[in-house]
Parts: structure tokens; C-alpha cells; sequence
């Protein structure tokens, strides 16, 4: 209203309070007033600001409910959109674990944007009555849609619509929670592909009703099964009686010298001192309590099959991977740059390594990836020599130390064209972050092996790749670029 009235002083002020509001992210500890007429806002902001600083570290929101947005698609009008957004703001209580706002967007393509680009959305409803197309100019964020045919969408009927919105969701944004709202027909829905959706409500359903929804469904994932044991461990009343130096903080809290100990660390992380003899926490090598839980949670968050915890770091856990895995005298081709645990795994594991060397990057004076092509020339280095068999692994760090990443699928494809039975480790522990980001997470070890196993258990791919193997196998191992050419030729049919 303000650009069309021309009245761009005042739209700057409004502008200048929604920046100050996402910078500081006060919108998490209260209502913004985007009004014209509010003259206290700027005020309002310093007050807010000077709060945070009272209670601490100026970012620090641990004493604050932690707040989420809930993503609602449906083709509201704007006067609806205030009615939801109101009604949803009234069933706030003071005792709420969490506090929400409502995003609403009108248009599939809206709506994958809004997940693509706000973080802070943690649920999504979709309704059924929405359009494909934006009515918003989107030729900036047009290079995130790609891959979209708007004519197909368009022609497909309003559940269809939903259903697919959900399942591109469920691969953008795995951890969000989705909700449906369908007018269907029970039997209809309950045979689509509903996996993405929590819960699925039929036609029309009170505001009270949802509002618990969300607040469960973020609870569920919020829960810290081992930080809660600790913390109920910590305020436990107990004596120690066994050789174990852990008095509970006792030896610092009475000595007259050590007390800036007590200052600088806080008393809770004496009180948390535990041990296996003293129990209280779980085993860790055989967790059947909060440990066991923290590993589920961790699984699922990861998008894994099962998650294991250890100590002394990822050394440790990678010591232990290359011992479950290889046996004396299996071959092993190695980053010849990969952390220094591979080389000790390796060594107590008796394996016989192959290294591989990185390409460098004279201009940034440091060293890339392994090349696909060396990791082909020595399997088939080992093929000709008749050790292919003996060969069991091929261990990569993704990402390298310097950042560079690999084509993990491209790398697999072709690898497991030449030795089917080759197991990958890939030492992702630079690179955790990239479940968690839709860009980085196809270039993850386990997103690429659940791309490759859906494919490789079809039918279709079995008869493609027997033909292929075929004539493989009749080709002269000397003559490289015939194998190149045939191993192109593999992938280039499989994609």
C-alpha cells in the first residue's frame, strides 16, 4: 500500500523495522508491528535488545520458549490468511513449551520456495485447493524450480497436487513435519503414497485440534533422551563409595583454593560426573536406556539406519569401521590424504593398501580429490593382474579437508560397474552438516546408496546391466579406452 501511494519515506521506515527485526530475530520473543502508524517500534527494538543483553550473551535464547513457523498452503484470501494467523496467535498459553507463527503461502511454487529459503518452518499443512503457478514474479529464485513442468502439474487434480507437494517436500526438507487436509475419499487416500505425512485430517477440523498437532509433532523431535537423563542424574541425591575419584564436586566446592573452578565452569558439570561402576547413565556398549534412545533419535535425525555412539572421536569410530569391515590380506584402495586413523585402522586390521593420489591445486597450494580415473585404473590395474577379487574397499574422505566434494554417486556407479561387491567408506566427518541442507545432501554417502538401491533392485536395470556385463568382460583390460567407453556408455543408458 505504502509503494502504491508513493509514500516511500514511511515504506522506508517499515522496511528498515522488518530488517532490524530479522537481524536481531526479535520476531522470536514477540509481536512486530509492521503497522505505518506504529511510532514506538524502533524503541520497542532497543528495549528488546537491551533484555537480551540483561540476561546474557546478547544471541543467547535459552531461557526463551523456542519458536518454529508452520507452513500453511492452501488459496486463502488475504483476509482469511489474517483469520487463521489470529486464531492460531490466541491459543498461545504462558505453560507452552513452544511458541508459532503461521506462514501462509497460494501456489506450489510458493510454497517449495518458502521451504527452500525460511528455516524456521518446522510443519507444513496442505490443504487441497491450490494453484501451481505463482502469482509472484519468482525469475530470481527460478533456478531452485527447475525440473518443474507447470503444464503437468497444472493438469493434475487438486489431491494429486497435494500428494506431490508433500513428497517433494520429504526429499527438500526430510525433518519437517507434514500435515494433509483432504476432502478425498478415505479409501482413496489410505491407497496413495501418503509416507510424508504425519497425520492426515478429512475435510475441515478445529483450530485446538491442530494447534496440539503441531505442538506434538515438535516436541516429539525436540525430546533429548540423554541430556534429560543427565540433567535428572545431576539433581540425584548420591553417595559414591568405590575407588573412583568422583566426589560430585565435593573437592572443589570445600577446598579454599579452587573455587574460581566452581566460577568458571558452574557447578553442573561436577554434579554430572558419573562412571561406568557407579551406573546411573546407561552402557554405552550395551545401551538399553537413554543411550539407546539418544542413538534412535540420532538415526532417524541422519536419515540412517542405526547410529552408534563412541568416544574419543571420529579416530576412534573410524579404527572401528575398518575393523568390522576387512580382514587380513583384503585389498583396500586408500586416500593416500585421508586422516591419520585409516592408516592405523589399516595397520591393525593387517589389510593390504593401495594408495591413491589426490590432484593439486597449485593455485590454492593444496591438494583436491582423487581422481575417478585413477580409482578405475587401479581396479582394473588389479583385474588384469588377476587380485580383483581379493579387493574389498574403497575408502574416500567426502568432503576432503579442504572442501572439495565428490560425485559420490558417479564415483559408486562406476566403481561398482567394474566390482559389484565393493564396499565404499567414506569418511564424512568434515561433511555432517550436508543431511541437513538439501544443496549438499545428493553429494552424501547414504543419499547416493538409497538413490543406486532403489534403482539397481529393478528389474529392468538387471537385464540392462547383464547385457552390459557381457560384453565388459570380453574387453582387453590393456585397452583403457575401450573399458572408459564402455563404462560411459553404462552410465549414460542408467540415467
Amino acid at each position: 500500500a505504502l509503494y502504491c501511494r508513493d509514500d516511500f519515506v514511511q515504506l522506508e521506515k517499515v522496511v528498515k523495522r522488518l530488517v532490524r527485526a530479522l537481524i536481531s530475530e526479535s520476531y522470536r520473543r514477540r509481536n512486530v508491528d509492521l503497522s505505518e502508524n506504529d511510532s514506538d517500534a524502533e524503541n520497542l527494538e532497543a528495549i528488546d535488545a537491551l533484555a537480551q543483553l540483561r540476561r546474557g550473551h546478547p544471541a543467547s535464547n535459552s531461557s526463551a520458549q523456542p519458536y518454529f513457523e508452520v507452513l500453511m498452503v492452501d488459496a486463502m484470501s488475504s483476509q482469511e490468511e489474517e483469520v487463521v494467523r489470529e486464531a492460531f496467535h490466541n491459543l498461545r498459553r504462558p505453560e507452552d513449551k513452544f511458541i508459532y507463527d503461521i506462514v501462509t503461502v497460494r501456489s506450489f511454487e510458493d510454497a517449495l520456495i518458502a521451504i527452500l529459503v525460511n528455516p524456521n518452518i518446522q510443519a507444513c499443512m496442505i490443504r487441497y485447493e491450490f494453484p501451481y503457478k505463482s502469482k509472484y514474479n519468482l525469475s530470481a529464485l527460478r533456478n531452485y524450480l527447475e525440473g518443474l513442468s507447470e503444464k503437468e502439474l497444472e493438469n493434475k487434480t487438486e489431491a494429486e497436487r497435494s500428494l506431490l507437494l508433500g513428497s517433494m517436500i520429504g526429499e527438500i526438507r526430510p525433518e519437517i513435519d507434514q500435515f494433509l487436509v483432504t476432502s478425498g475419499d478415505v479409501e482413496v487416500t489410505a491407497s496413495s503414497d501418503i509416507r510424508h505425512f504425519k497425520r492426515i485430517f478429512h475435510r475441515e477440523t478445529d483450530y485446538i485440534e491442530l494447534h496440539h498437532t503441531f505442538m506434538r509433532a515438535i516436541e516429539d523431535r525436540y525430546r533429548t533422551p540423554f541430556f534429560d537423563a543427565l540433567r535428572e542424574y545431576s539433581r540425584k541425591p548420591t553417595g559414591v563409595f568405590h575407588a573412583m575419584p568422583i566426589s560430585r564436586g565435593k573437592s572443589v566446592t570445600r577446598s579454599h583454593w579452587a573455587g574460581q573452578m566452581i566460577d568458571f565452569y558452574g557447578i553442573n558439570i561436577f554434579l554430572a560426573e558419573t562412571s561406568a561402576t557407579s551406573g546411573g547413565l546407561d552402557s554405552l556398549l550395551q545401551p538399553y536406556g537413554p543411550i539407546k534412545k539418544a542413538q534412535e533419535y540420532a538415526a532417524r535425525a541422519f536419515g540412517s539406519r542405526q547410529s552408534f555412539f563412541v568416544t574419543n572421536g571420529t579416530s576412534t569410530a573410524n579404527k572401528i569401521v575398518v575393523q568390522a569391515l576387512v580382514k587380513p590380506r583384503d585389498i583396500v584402495l586408500v586416500d593416500r590424504d585421508c586422516h591419520k586413523s585409516h592408516h592405523y585402522g589399516m595397520v591393525l586390521s593387517g589389510a593390504h593398501v593401495a594408495y591413491l593420489d589426490s590432484y593439486p591445486l597449485n593455485d590454492y597450494s593444496m591438494y583436491g580429490a582423487v581422481p575417478l580415473r585413477e580409482m578405475k585404473k587401479a581396479l582394473l590395474n588389479l583385474k588384469r593382474n588377476g587380485q580383483l577379487h581379493k579387493v574389498k574397499m574403497l575408502l574416500l574422505t567426502n568432503c576432503t579437508f579442504d572442501g572439495v566434494v565428490y560425485n559420490v554417486r558417479q564415483v559408486m556407479e562406476e566403481c561398482l560397474a567394474i566390482k559389484p561387491d565393493l564396499v565404499f567408506l567414506w569418511d564424512e566427518a568434515w561433511f555432517a552438516f550436508a543431511t541437513f541442507n538439501p544443496t549438499y545432501r545428493p553429494r552424501t554417502a547414504m543419499h547416493a546408496a538409497r538413490t543406486l538401491r532403489d534403482r539397481y533392485r529393478s528389474d529392468e536395470y538387471q537385464v540392462e546391466y547383464d547385457a552390459w556385463k557381457t560384453e565388459f568382460d570380453k574387453l582387453d583390460p590393456d585397452k583403457f579406452a575401450e573399458l572408459r567407453e564402455g563404462l560411459a556408455k553404462l552410465i549414460e543408458r542408467s540415467k
